[in-house]
């Protein structure tokens, strides 16, 4: 396999590793996005979903997202000319910008934690708005990768046959 060909088949397996997590891991969880979902959940529950969120799947998601940078960052040296290695920066950039706001989401959780602890659900709901929105954010920034991988292969690095 030639160095190309292992450099795609790094960031294939760290972007398909990731959307896994995000589809197995992640996904199920952001039901209680959903008020009338949260609502049904006991205090407990809704306390164990906010510490879930905030101390094993935000910090999963940024270790998949980081792992996607380093294998872009590694496929960045076979790149063969300007346009390309822009390219491939522009996608490790864009990975440190969704490191950041799921960052942000887990600062938003544990505000909402601590307001639910004093407050209760209704005053800390607000922080539910925001969350929404920075997932949605995220979400618009991964689907932005796709522009990236198509820009590569308009500049002929296109992922080879055997890997699709």
């Amino acid at each position: 396999m030639s160095e190309t060909a292992e450099g795609w088949a790094r960031v294939l397996t760290a972007f398909e590793d990731w959307i896994s997590y995000e589809a197995e891991e992640f996904g199920p969880w952001t039901g209680y996005f959903n008020l009338e979902n949260l609502r049904s959940l006991t205090s407990r529950e809704i306390l164990g979903w906010m510490h879930k969120m905030q101390d094993e799947l935000i910090p999963g998601r940024v270790d998949m997202c980081q792992g996607a940078a380093v294998a872009l960052e590694d496929f960045l040296p076979y790149m063969p000319g300007d346009e390309a290695r822009n390219t491939v920066r522009s996608m490790i950039d864009l990975t440190q910008l969704i490191q950041d706001s799921m960052l942000g989401m887990s600062d938003q959780f544990g505000r909402m934690m601590e307001e639910y602890k004093t407050e209760g659900l209704e005053e800390a709901i607000h922080y539910l708005r925001g969350i929404i929105d920075t997932e949605e954010e995220i979400r618009h920034q991964m689907s932005l990768f796709s522009q990236g991988f198509a820009k590569l292969g308009t500049l002929g690095l296109e992922i080879p046959e055997e890997m699709l």
